[in-house]
């Protein structure tokens, strides 16, 4: 099984799933996981030039996890076709805890990058706290 966690959150919330993330690859599980993070708002022009300099470190200068941070709005679309296709016949967890629009949006691409014919199924869960 794979499980993808998107999740739209504040910063502060992302140190504490850095913590988790940091956990699963100190315990063997690094494959457990596939995640990206993406900064969408909150970055001012030092800190983009702080993360030019630090480009070519192998942890991430936000972070500090090996997965690099990207900036901007993700292209839902490409992400999901993108998981569907390296994932091929298997079950893929999506975890959301945002906004009611996005939510929908997430589910929609669950629903079109299922494709029961080849076995791959998206599973959408979400929180709300």
């Amino acid at each position: 099984c794979v499980c993808v966690r998107v999740r739209v959150c504040v910063l502060a919330r992302i140190f504490i799933h850095v913590f988790v993330l940091d956990q699963l690859i100190e315990n063997g599980m690094a494959d457990f996981l596939d995640y990206n993070i993406y900064l969408t708002r909150g970055w001012d022009q030092n800190l983009a030039k702080n993360i030019m300099l630090h480009e070519d470190d192998s942890h991430d200068v936000i972070t500090g996890l090996q997965q690099k941070t990207h900036f901007g709005r993700p292209q839902w679309g490409t992400i999901f076709e993108n998981m569907a296709a390296a994932h091929t016949g298997e079950d893929i967890g999506v975890f959301f805890c945002g906004p009611k629009v996005l939510s929908g949006a997430l589910h929609q691409e669950c629903n079109r990058c299922t494709d029961i014919q080849r076995g791959t199924r998206f599973y959408y869960n979400k929180e709300n706290f």
